[in-house]
């Protein structure tokens, strides 16, 4: 490093300024270790080190000003109130935040490079002028409030230097920098004529002859990457402090940051995998410079999910993160509920709910389960209704403080090192958050909370380690006027070397060029990436570069030529690393066991769930009610919009249970006038909500439920229209009637929709019984209750083995009863008709008599019989056809292997 000389005779007199934090941090670890060495134990008295930026702002404030310097985030919402008010923003613009971004770099441009504001050059477009009258009104707001932008500093630095007000160092170096703008030359070229020696080390020397290395794809790029940091650490395991310092630098480290920690943990240090030690540190061997930030760390994306949780609006996503996260109070002793608060909540979620919904939905959950969670979130959420409407941001971090610790965050375990940094960086991130009193003024919750998220999803924050990290994760810029021993440049493709040239569409882009701002042209891009690409060459002698031939997609990748000519595309490399690599083709798979299902146990008989379902199940496949039944396997939970169809069907049953309670037979049905069995109707309907849909208003809100009300009155009348119409009188004897049965060996307990008592003569004499089911479903295949292709076993089940209850008299048959819009009407099989209407032809395929009703008894039973003795036996074959697993049990295809 060519300025080792300078750090090691550093005096009071003397500021080092580096391009970015990160350089100035490493300068001060260089100053230290030749301070150390020269025996110099209070070297950190001598000299000052950091960023330029960060000089000339404390050099400023030294002045005592009267003006106020702003924050990123004030300039920000300064910028935003100006063109909000200035009524030159399209009529259709959403958003105006994302403009004001825009238009505050553009401004700051305007001062860094001195961009020569001539209204001419900005007239005949509709940017440049608007942007040209939002400059005005900047100004003219910042001279009245007497605010100050950090683009105004070096002019205003300037003109304290020209007036003599500043106390000038007697020496300044400037390492990092490939360029300094202008406004910045000026303040430099201004102390050199007050007498301070300015030395700026050039980031471009003795450049090394890179090795290039074209990998195939990305994920092989990170695992040359990971080896050759194995390969150059491997040596060193026994004495980290002599290991040689590595960096490997990165275009963007949030997009590089994932895929290349995770082949460096899996291929170089294996044990970062492992829990984090006592002090909370993994000990991996490198340090990642920055390209986090603090909306990212873990504890403050659970405070910003909390905090976005309002009475009205709850992202339901955000609100499950908030249920399970361990930085919530009182996680310790109800984790295991609140997850499966979580699963109810995923089975059970309706639309556009609030946060009101899912405090009334908890309570809906086997009752008090999660009464600390619950106490604390109604707590927050009382607060936020409770409080006033508008509230200047300063108040508003009062409340956000109140609120997150009366929830108990950042829960209930000890910090670690990483975290009470993290901590205190939450607390400087608020402390800034309270200084928009002035820009914002009072302003409701939702808005306040959109500040705060920009603050923390803007602060860059990595936390420091404690540890010898001799391998340095940096950005390209943060890499230039370091040293190391060897370095990796990653992702050398021809579209980040040079970059894309991306002019301000606010200020003219001759005016940019001529400035001198890199961004505004394709050739300043390139004489940029040509500056970049010279210093990082100067950083090592040893320097490895690489880029991929193709990217995750499979498109093809252009490898930057600024770094000379690429060689062909390097052999696949196919690892796992050395633990998976030993174990990889030593499994001899021509030795296997065959598996079998034992049969269905005493002691499991009598804890089997399933119901009538084994035996639908089974007619599926034996497999799956192995599965499903006995190893308690569940399909996939689809997806549902709306009402859920299990509620939709459970309300109709309702609905005609409470009817037939009270009217019972057909006579009094027949009774009713049109006018009088819709109110009848609509009465039943509103006691079935009462016992039901009411209770899920948190669900699905009162709009769908009256919806869902109509719907049902509709359907119900057409039903019992339909009722009306059949041929013989009946009257309804028995509803949801439970009975304990058994089917072969496997014991069921079963529960009847509807018992009813058909008359076959006027005198009401000759009656036959018959057991009735409703479907609300989608229609079913009549040909699913034949004995031969039995898939829908629950009313031969009925039909044959419910008479073994001693308090059941003689089943004469049994009716499917199709209760749906697309589809009404009755399938019958019994000892005396195939039809309940009147009207309907006979079929010679109908079960209408007792011979043919005896016989279908005969049959059913030794299907039923013949899947209880397979089910119980241990029969689990899967028999597909070559066709894929049905939709939701594609997950258990691994157990078929």
């Amino acid at each position: 490093m060519k300025f080792l000389s300078h750090l090691a005779n550093l005096t009071d007199g003397t500021v080092v300024l580096a391009s970015t934090e990160r350089v100035a941090r490493h300068i001060k670890l260089q100053a230290a270790l030749l301070q150390a060495v020269g025996g110099k134990k209070a070297w950190f008295a001598k000299g000052q080190i950091m960023t330029i930026t960060k000089w000339i702002e404390s050099t400023w404030l030294e002045l005592m000003p009267d003006e106020q310097l702003l924050y990123p985030v004030q300039e920000l919402a300064t910028v935003k109130s100006v063109i909000d008010q200035s009524g030159l923003l399209p009529a259709n613009m959403i958003s105006s935040t994302n403009a004001a971004r825009r238009v505050g770099v553009a401004y700051s441009d305007a001062y860094k490079y001195r961009v020569d504001m001539d209204l001419d050059r900005f007239r005949f477009k509709e940017e440049f002028e608007a942007f040209f009258q939002w400059k005005e009104h900047l100004d003219a707001h910042c001279q009245a409030k007497q605010y100050v932008f950090r683009a105004h500093l070096p002019a205003l630095l300037l003109q304290a230097l020209q007036s003599g007000q500043v106390d000038v160092p007697e020496r300044i170096i400037i390492v990092g920098m490939l360029d300094l703008n202008p406004a910045e030359k000026a303040v430099f070229e201004a102390l050199k004529s007050a007498g301070t020696e300015v030395i700026i080390v050039p980031p471009e020397g003795d450049k090394a002859t890179p090795r290039l290395v074209r990998s195939h794809n990305n994920a092989s790029e990170m695992l040359e990457v990971a080896q050759w940091v194995a390969k150059q650490l491997e040596p060193f395991v026994d004495t980290p402090q002599a290991a040689p310092s590595l960096a490997i630098v990165v275009p963007d480290i949030r997009a590089y940051k994932g895929p290349l920690l995770d082949a460096l943990s899996l291929h170089t240090s294996p044990g970062s995998l492992l829990p984090a030690g006592p002090d909370g540190e993994t000990r991996a061997p490198w340090d990642i410079s920055s390209g986090a930030t603090l909306g990212s760390r873990p504890m403050i994306r659970a405070a910003m999910d909390l905090l976005s949780i309002t009475p009205d609006k709850a992202d339901p996503e955000t609100f499950s993160r908030v249920l399970r996260s361990q930085w919530i109070g009182g996680h310790v002793g109800e984790s295991a509920t609140r997850a499966l608060l979580d699963v109810w909540f995923r089975d059970n979620m309706g639309l556009n709910m609030g946060g009101k919904d899912f405090l009334r939905a908890i309570g809906s959950y086997k009752g008090d389960a999660v009464p600390d969670f619950r106490k604390r979130f109604g707590g927050l959420l009382e607060k936020l209704i409770s409080g006033e409407q508008s509230r200047y941001p300063s108040e508003w971090a009062d409340h956000v403080s109140e609120a997150l610790n009366d929830i108990g965050w950042p829960g209930q375990s000890e910090l670690d090192s990483a975290n009470f940094q993290t901590l205190n960086a939450w607390a400087e991130a608020l402390a800034l958050f309270r200084t928009l009193d002035a820009q914002l003024g009072t302003v409701q919750y939702e808005r306040a909370f959109m500040w705060l998220r920009e603050i923390v999803d803007t602060r860059q924050f990595q936390p420091r380690i404690s540890h010898l990290a001799p391998v340095s994760i940096l950005g390209y810029e943060d890499a230039i006027g370091l040293s190391f021993d060897a370095l990796w440049i990653i992702g050398a493709s021809n579209t980040v070397l040079p970059g894309r040239a991306e002019p301000s569409p606010f200020i003219p882009t001759d005016l940019q060029i001529n400035a001198g701002i890199a961004e505004a042209s394709s050739e300043g891009m390139l004489t940029y990436a040509q500056s970049v690409v010279g210093a990082l060459l100067s950083t090592s002698e040893d320097v490895t570069v690489s880029c991929p031939s193709h990217n995750e997609k499979g498109a093809s990748i252009g490898a930057s030529e600024l770094f000379g000519s690429w060689p062909v595309v390097a052999p696949t490399l196919e690892t796992k690393g050395d633990f998976l690599d030993d174990l990889m083709g030593k499994l001899d798979r021509t030795v296997f066991h065959i598996e079998t299902i034992p049969p269905v146990t005493p002691l499991e008989l009598t804890d089997l769930k399933g119901g009538v379902r084994i035996f639908k199940d089974y007619a599926e496949s034996p497999f799956f009610s192995f599965v499903r039944n006995r190893l308690r396997v569940e399909k996939f939970p689809e997806p549902i919009i709306g009402l859920d169809p299990r509620i939709q069907g459970t309300m109709v049953h309702l609905v005609l249970e409470l009817f037939w309670k009270v009217i019972r037979t057909s006579k009094a049905l027949k009774a009713f006038s049109d006018e009088a069995l819709k109110t009848e109707v609509e009465r039943y309907t509103q006691q079935a909500s009462e016992q039901l849909l009411y209770k899920l208003i948190w669900r699905y809100g009162m709009k769908l439920i009256m919806l869902e009300q109509r719907r049902i009155v509709d359907l119900v009348i057409d039903w019992l229209e339909l009722e009306k119409k059949r041929e013989h009188e009946f009257e309804v004897i028995g509803f949801e009637e439970k009975h304990d049965i058994m089917v072969g060996d496997v014991p069921l307990t079963v529960s009847l929709d509807r018992r009813e008592r058909i008359f076959l003569d006027d005198e009401q004499i000759e009656t036959r019984i018959v057991v009735q089911d409703y479907k609300t479903g989608q229609e079913m295949r009549m040909n699913s209750l034949n004995a031969s292709s039995l898939t829908e076993p629950q009313l031969p089940i009925y039909a044959t083995k419910i008479e073994q209850a001693d308090d059941v008299a003689q089943i004469d048959g049994i009716v499917l009863a199709q209760v749906n819009q697309k589809s009404l009407g009755y399938h019958a099989r019994s000892n005396f008709s195939a039809s309940l209407v009147a009207g309907k032809k006979p079929r010679a395929e109908d079960v209408d008599t007792s011979e043919k009703w005896e016989e279908q008894k005969d049959a059913w039973n030794r299907q039923l019989d013949a899947m209880s003795a397979g089910f119980v036996g241990g029969n689990g074959t899967l028999d597909l056809d070559g066709k894929a697993f049905p939709i939701g049990y594609e997950y258990i295809a691994p157990l078929t292997r």
